[in-house]
């Protein structure tokens, strides 16, 4: 360990230098432009990052934007398929209905150590940690933004946040303005239609939500389309700038499939997962208060067993923030708690959990053109106990279009309700044995330790970049735990092992001009193995790139481009280092494992997309085709998981 650490401690500076002398030198080179471009090239600002407005410059966490023009150049009908592109995001398809997002080197089949929002709001399952972003009741075209923040968020959002935060922001009322009707047929049974109507009346503003979605796997599309009703809406009421409050409420109701916590095939999941949401804001004191319930069922194939299982929770959820401003700081403080009822009542009781947390971030302005951004934050989980998460970011301004940033933080996850909680014996036809999932209550919380320097440039003149790089320090990581006597097979969990990983970020685009714009981006991680085991397969190497063509009639076209090399990485559970039980007449122990999980390769690929549209600004009608997995690239990226095609799709969309 110590050496590939004090290796990067006196390459990495080095290499932060020269990129900062090279983009300056491209900046001092870059032309000059007209009063219309420099507008059009504001700098953008962030929410996610502290909680506060500030700049992409000014952010103590390294922040991607992707825009509304990103989102509809794109084609893709999947929220998650959009953060394939982002530098640092490492993309999973595991299942057809579940693709999986993580950060910096840290994915895997459950994906839960980002923690994804929709306006502020948590998507999380408890049962799992895990993202299941299909679920949410949104649609792309109802999206204005999506703020992708790495690196730790605990010192904020708490638990989840491990190693970043998406925050997926939709269109408010007022920008949509009349009522959106749009038809998104694909190829293979995929599709996506729906309705987005929104307004403001005087004081009061409405937004409403309905469609359809189903989405197929290629390589079986008879047997892999899961298909989704959403419908959500939202009401609120402003009396005078700075003070609104607003009721929301969506839900999900229909099959996705899932993929589970050991590398057995998908299963497809049944039933509803909805909210209700009441936010109320003063000026500078806000109020959220949510309440999320799922209640879903499958039927799970085992080795031979095929069995029913459900899974039902609640969550309530009440934050409360305040902003205070003084004349050089400005302080945000609040405390967050949560009641979770959780119930699997096929395998186990109904579990009951209060969970709380208190959090404060102070921005300093020093003299010299320096910011200093503090937070920390304490939670408390009636099994893991307490966790404190500190976070310091020193931001130095260098000039008006660039900064240098140095941040330490510390991250945590607390264990999910299956790893705590679930307590199962099984016993398969044709199988002499029994196989037991235990629950552990004695877990520790997951924890990261993690120190980033970064350089960012925005410069009005077309060129914008971002170079960062990291090392993260990894302790206590949950795993499975197993173990083997004549008769039976036991999995449980355990704080296994301890791990660290570095890497960077190399973001670059460029705009010539309004019409024609280019990006590229680079990520690498080298991560350590422990066990054999790895945080999901993850490449070193992931190059993006993109060329954009927009033309002055409203046509466009935007080439995108992904490439990865070579990962390896472990799906579920490991041998024991005792014997094996005898699974009974016809297997062997090695087909078991085979089957419930084991060492797997993951080859490099090229995805490729293509999309080309007609947008008029002044017409209510537009249209866009795209061509996903361009190369028609087979490799699939879970041994379980779907078989990669080249899939199309069009897009109608009326504004009216």
């Amino acid at each position: 360990m110590v050496t590939h650490s004090s290796g990067l401690c006196r390459t990495l500076p080095a290499a932060l230098l020269c990129l900062v002398a090279l983009l300056n030198a491209l900046s001092a080179q870059a032309k000059a432009v007209t009063g219309e471009m420099l507008l059009f090239q504001d700098i953008p600002k962030v929410v996610t990052a502290s909680r506060q407005t500030v700049s992409v410059l000014e952010s103590p966490s390294s922040a991607t934007i992707i825009t509304r023009e990103d989102i509809l150049h794109s084609g893709f009908n999947s929220v998650a398929q959009l953060l394939r592109f982002v530098a640092g995001v490492d993309f999973f398809q595991a299942s057809a209905a579940g693709p999986n997002v993580g950060m910096r080197g840290v994915n895997g089949a459950q994906a839960n150590h980002v923690l994804v929002l929709v306006d502020g709001r948590p998507i999380f399952n408890p049962a799992r940690n895990s993202n299941q972003c299909a679920l949410i009741p949104e649609f792309p075209n109802d999206i204005e933004r999506i703020e992708v923040v790495r690196g730790p968020g605990s010192a904020l959002y708490g638990s989840h946040a491990f190693a970043g935060v998406i925050n997926i922001i939709t269109r408010t009322p007022e920008e949509i303005d009349g009522i959106d009707l749009m038809a998104s047929p694909g190829t293979f049974g995929s599709g996506l239609y729906n309705f987005n109507a929104g307004a403001r009346k005087g004081k009061l503003q409405y937004k409403l939500l309905g469609g359809w979605t189903q989405v197929s796997s290629p390589s079986d599309h008879h047997n892999q389309v899961k298909g989704l009703m959403k419908f959500s809406g939202e009401l609120g009421y402003t009396w005078q700038p700075g003070r609104r409050a607003d009721l929301s409420f969506g839900i999900s109701s229909g099959s996705v499939a899932v993929l589970p916590m050991n590398a057995v095939d998908t299963f497809d999941q049944d039933g509803e997962d909805g909210f209700l949401r009441a936010r109320l804001a003063l000026d500078d004191t806000h109020l959220d208060l949510w309440w999320r319930h799922h209640n879903t069922s499958a039927d799970i194939m085992y080795i031979t067993s095929e069995e029913e299982h459900d899974w039902k929770f609640d969550n309530v959820n009440l934050t409360g923030y305040h902003q205070f401003r003084w004349s050089s700081h400005e302080t945000v403080a609040g405390a967050e708690i949560r009641t979770s009822s959780l119930g699997a009542t096929s395998y186990d009781d109904w579990h009951n959990q209060f969970l709380y947390g208190i959090f404060m971030e102070d921005r300093w302005r020093l003299p010299g053109s320096f910011n200093l951004f503090i937070s920390a934050r304490y939670d408390h989980h009636p099994l893991a106990g307490g966790s404190f998460s500190p976070r310091f970011s020193l931001v130095k301004q260098l000039g008006a279009t660039q900064s240098l940033r140095l941040s330490a933080s510390q991250a945590f996850k607390y264990p999910s309700y299956l790893q705590n909680y679930i307590d199962q014996t099984s016993v398969f036809p044709g199988m002499s044995f029994e196989f037991v999932h235990k629950g552990n209550r004695d877990l520790d919380p997951e924890k990261l330790i993690s120190v980033e320097a970064a350089y960012q440039m925005w410069n009005t003149s077309g060129l914008q970049t971002m170079f960062a790089i990291f090392y993260n320090n990894y302790k206590d990581i949950i795993d499975f735990k197993f173990s083997g006597s004549p008769g039976l097979m036991k999995l449980t969990y355990d704080n296994m092992y301890d791990m660290y990983q570095y890497g960077g970020e190399l973001d670059l685009s460029y705009r010539f001009n309004r019409s024609f714009l280019i990006r590229f981006n680079y990520s690498y991680v080298w991560k350590q193995k422990k066990d054999d085991i790895t945080f999901g397969p993850v490449p070193t190497n992931q190059i993006n790139s993109e060329i954009r063509y927009d033309h002055e009639t409203g046509l466009w076209l935007d080439l995108r481009i992904h490439w990865q090399d070579s990962a390896d990485f472990s799906t579920g559970i490991r041998p024991p280092s005792g014997s094996m039980p005898s699974p009974g007449p016809g297997f062997s122990p090695g087909e078991i494992l085979q089957k419930l999980g084991g060492w797997h390769s993951l080859e490099s690929y090229t995805y490729g997309d293509l999309s080309v549209g007609y947008m008029p600004g002044d017409s209510p009608l537009s249209i866009t085709c795209a061509v996903h997995n361009l190369f028609h690239s087979r490799v699939r990226e879970y041994p379980t998981g779907p078989e990669p095609d080249t899939t199309f799709t069009g897009r109608i969309t009326w504004h009216f």
